[in-house]
């Protein structure tokens, strides 16, 4: 079995008092899936609760990073440079570095 393939989305839930962050799939045939919702919790601050929420979603992308490492013979310095950017927009992704839809 693997992962959900999909695109992950973070979503603010700003009307949600339960689930103020949620990460989802636009899947064929339905509209969205839901992959996790972070629930409210008074042990675990607004900002952190965004932050799990952006690591979450950024999950596929990290992995996708790490088992595209180039560690063939032979990898190019374009290949090792295309691998480093593939590896910074999912770190960004997962900060909120970079351009979020966060």
């Amino acid at each position: 079995m693997s992962h959900t393939k999909e695109r992950w989305v973070l979503n603010e839930n700003n009307n949600w008092k339960t689930n103020p962050f949620s990460i989802t799939a636009r899947k064929r045939g339905v509209h969205s899936a839901t992959i996790a919702n972070i629930p409210t919790r008074m042990t675990i601050p607004p900002l952190e609760q965004q932050a799990n929420a952006r690591l979450i979603s950024a999950a596929p992308d990290l992995l996708d990073a790490l088992m595209t490492w180039p560690q063939w013979i032979g990898a190019t310095d374009d290949d090792i440079w295309a691998w480093v950017d593939k590896a910074r927009a999912a770190i960004d992704k997962a900060t909120n570095q970079g351009e979020s839809k966060c």
